[in-house]
């Protein structure tokens, strides 16, 4: 009689910085509804993999599903698998910290359910060679991954129905398959299909295994909860029927019962959809999207403070762990990187673990504020690091003598009021009328608009509206005795493609406590006039209250509140942000200046369909001007923390 092996894993994940908001809802769409069936169903065997930033978030806020779902691990329903305590993408990390993100996984598992796991899900599924190492080193027997990998190296699908076992320096792990065309008809399809589909792959020695591993959320939340229900009601009591062809096994009892097929070596790899987004290799994202490598080379930065601390409490160890959580650092269909409070808690976390660790080090003992130039994003050309006890200001003179980072360092309130997110040119776009951008979104970048440019233009990318070279240009860097950074640049104004003249710009910025003056200057170098808008451009990023007080994020101009959705035109000296329980952020010149502010939205796709997802504010001041040659116009603007 032909038979089949079943593994039916359900992976439970929401990440680090996640709105409390949501968290609910998918508990009490999805989870609840998932304990519900494995209770009514605890004759049959499933695998469980709880994300580790999810496992702390129920261990404060539902503990009772915990204990409940942890006495079907000790009843014997669930196998349950370890993971990496931020859910992060083990190959972007040192190696240390691949082992340590195992190991504090394990360390919080055992701490409340009593038993360590013997096989480990892999977040994103992302899978290089050299993982077997880590996996070993605490302890991992074996490993999912997806059968787009094993095709990869050149194997048939049938070698997928079978576990086998890879290596790396002698440390052995062994690895299970999970197949795509199960994963796309299943819950899609009705029960009945699905278990032709299954039988398909059935043979009369009854020794191959199918793995299916996907979200919770599923059953629940991707769908209506009422249908999540009948489907697994209909699909596990039909399933108890014909145990005899399909049996639902743990992983561990199909190795005890059928080994390994052999030894295998495996490429690079992830499953089918993450190979398109990322084209066929997961650190394509940091090329992608600057502000995903920004992350990851914050993040290592933060690490050389940490390692080189006396002693640092573990208690950093674990920050700089969960601000690895991968759903950040990446994009898809869906939200991922785009949704800002998942990079704020990055930052949050990062900043938090490094003002622990200069602490711990005596970072600022010899001189306060540190001043360095530094590779910090690895792309061959130095930045301008500013560090203080109360802020960080990262600047990139190579592009456009621009501000990349702005960590406020105060006790309570650690944020990057920088955390701007750029628009990128996402497939999913292709014709909708949305223009990306064409520059990053940061801050002190400097255009010459053409007269005629106006809110709109800027804010929605209408081309060739700029007519100069020096939003991009590459400026030169110093700094003085008394810690002034001063970055210039010659550039050129262009009409039709044809030079007009050469334009000078200096900007000359202090940072004291809480605040950061830039004064600009603007020469005409030529010999000819320009005439021009000239804009001095600012992107902050509100800190967003994640517990969801529903307090709105704005600003006030000229005494008036604006929600972050408004766009406002006009005359003023002084823009003020709030955000809940946040301080004010101030942006003030002098007198009274032309203020352009938009809200900075990405048109992105979610599991709901598309909207519009707030990356922070912008800011343009304005000048109109004729610069004669020889004429200098000079501006000074503050942003500074209350």
């Amino acid at each position: 009689m032909a038979s089949v092996n079943f593994i039916f894993t359900i992976h439970f994940h929401q990440p680090h910085g996640q709105l409390k908001w949501i968290n609910e809802r998918i508990y009490e769409n999805s989870y609840k509804l998932l304990l519900e069936i494995f209770k009514k169903y605890a004759d049959l065997h499933f695998t469980v993999h709880i994300s580790g930033p999810l496992l702390l978030y129920m261990i404060e806020n539902h503990p009772d599903w915990l204990e409940e779902i942890a006495k079907l691990g000790d009843y014997g329903t669930i196998e349950f698998l370890a993971g990496s305590l931020g859910e992060a993408i083990l190959p972007l990390l040192p190696y240390s910290d691949r082992v340590n993100q195992v190991r504090e996984y394990i360390r919080l598992f055992e701490k409340y359910f009593g038993v360590k796991p013997r096989g480990l899900w892999l977040p994103e599924r992302v899978w290089e060679p050299s993982l077997p190492v880590p996996l070993a080193e605490n302890g991992i027997e074996y490993v999912l991954i997806d059968d787009s990998t094993l095709l990869r190296a050149g194997h048939p699908q049938e070698d997928a129905y079978y576990a086998w076992i890879t290596e790396e320096g002698g440390e052995r792990v062994k690895v299970f398959f999970i197949e795509a065309g199960l994963r796309y008809v299943l819950p899609w399809s009705s029960s009945e299909e699905v278990f032709n589909y299954m039988m398909s792959r059935a043979t009369d020695k009854g020794d191959r295994v199918l793995v299916w591993g996907s979200d919770a959320e599923k059953f629940g939340e991707w769908a209506d909860p009422g249908w999540a229900r009948w489907w697994l009601n209909d699909f596990l009591s039909k399933l108890r029927l014909r145990r005899n062809e399909i049996r639902l096994v743990h992983p561990t009892e199909y190795l005890r019962e059928h080994s390994v097929r052999g030894l295998i070596y495996l490429p690079t790899g992830s499953y089918d959809k993450m190979l398109e987004w990322s084209n066929g290799f997961f650190r394509n994202f940091q090329l992608k999207y600057k502000e995903s490598n920004n992350m990851h080379k914050k993040m290592l930065y933060v690490r050389g403070k940490l390692v080189k601390a006396p002693r640092v409490p573990r208690e950093a160890w674990i920050l700089y762990y969960l601000a690895q959580c991968n759903d950040a650092y990446w994009h898809g269909l869906f939200g991922g990187i785009y949704l800002s409070h998942l990079r704020q808690a990055i930052y949050e976390n990062l900043i938090k673990a490094e003002k622990i660790a200069e602490e711990e080090m005596g970072y600022y003992e010899k001189h306060e504020p540190v001043i360095k130039r530094v590779d910090f994003d690895y792309d061959g050309k130095m930045e301008i690091l500013y560090e203080s006890k109360k802020l960080n200001a990262y600047f990139k003179p190579s592009d456009g003598g621009t501000m990349f980072e702005l960590d406020i360092k105060r006790d309570g309130y650690e944020h990057n009021l920088q955390d701007t997110m750029t628009r990128y040119p996402e497939p999913y776009l292709h014709d909708s009328g949305f223009n990306p951008d064409w520059y990053r979104r940061v801050s002190l970048r400097i255009h010459l608009w053409d007269p005629s440019t106006t809110l709109h233009d800027w804010i929605n990318n209408t081309p060739f509206k700029d007519n100069s070279d020096l939003a991009l240009k590459e400026f030169s860097a110093s700094i003085t005795p008394g810690n002034e950074l001063i970055m210039r640049s010659l550039g050129g104004y262009y009409q039709a493609g044809s030079l007009i003249s050469r334009i000078l710009v200096e900007k000359r910025i202090m940072i004291r406590d809480n605040a950061l003056s830039t004064t600009y200057v603007i020469e005409n170098k030529g010999d000819k006039p320009v005439t021009t808008k000239i804009g001095y451009e600012y992107h902050l990023a509100p800190k967003i209250d994640r517990t969801g007080k529903g307090e709105p994020i704005g600003f006030v101009v000229n005494g008036e509140f604006y929600t972050r959705d408004n766009e406002w035109g006009g005359i003023t000296r002084q823009v003020v942000f709030k955000a809940p329980e946040y301080p004010d952020v101030k942006l003030t010149t002098r007198k009274d200046e032309i203020y352009w502010i938009a809200p900075l939205n990405m048109l992105a796709r979610t599991e709901k369909g598309f909207r519009p997802i707030p990356q922070g504010v912008a800011v343009m001041i304005i000048r109109e001007k004729n610069l004669e040659p020889g004429d200098r116009e000079e501006l000074t603007v503050k942003l500074e923390l209350l």
